[in-house]
């Protein structure tokens, strides 16, 4: 008996691991291989796709750190650019999508707004002041999203095109854990816990 309670907890807690799998191949911009301060701009990079603008500027430790690895992007390449990714979804499930953002250091909000779109709805827009700032300043942003079976994600550069502008690293799309999931793992965990603590009274 304890050992099938085992495996439903273990069974549970496999499946939740599951769920926060990230959807987004090279999430963290870590596929381009760039020198230590040195930068360029793609037309396409491994998962994503230039959609608007002049491309992907993919950053390696120029005008600030990444978040996550030594990679990071800057939409506003050469100008306010766009870019995608189209994911494989299970339709109807619920997703949580996040990012680390960070406006550019010596910038104004003016320039450093972007847009996430989720199937080219606008999930929303962040921006940030970057005048005070003499690096990159992360901060992490989460929205649910419904999935359809086969999803865009997409970020685009806003505000002022100049050339300078808001940054993006550690870009993910997980599944939401059903709450069965959850009652099911907590429940064996807690079965798990009665049958030891009987054990330890028999002795």
């Amino acid at each position: 008996m304890n050992k099938l309670l085992l495996a439903v907890a273990l069974a549970a807690s496999v499946g939740a691991a599951h769920a926060g799998t990230n959807l987004v191949v090279d999430g963290s911009f870590e596929d381009q291989a760039l020198s230590a301060g040195s930068w360029n701009v793609y037309s396409s990079i491994n998962g994503w796709t230039t959609t608007s603008g002049s491309g992907i500027e993919v950053r390696n430790q120029v005008a600030g750190n990444a978040f996550d690895g030594h990679n990071y992007v800057e939409l506003d390449s050469n100008n306010n650019s766009a870019m995608a990714q189209t994911l494989t979804t299970v339709a109807g499930s619920l997703y949580t999508l996040s990012f680390e953002y960070s406006a550019r250091a010596g910038v104004s909000a003016a320039s450093n707004p972007i847009e996430v779109l989720w199937n080219g709805l606008a999930v929303a827009t962040v921006t940030a002041d970057g005048t005070g700032l003499s690096g990159n300043d992360w901060h992490l942003f989460s929205y649910g999203v419904t999935g359809t079976g086969s999803d865009t994600l997409s970020f685009r550069a806003l505000g002022t095109n100049d050339s300078v502008g808001g940054s993006l690293d550690a870009v993910s799309v997980s599944a939401v854990p059903e709450a069965s999931t959850y009652a099911m793992m907590f429940a064996g965990l807690i079965a798990i816990g009665f049958s030891l603590r009987g054990r330890r009274n028999k002795r």
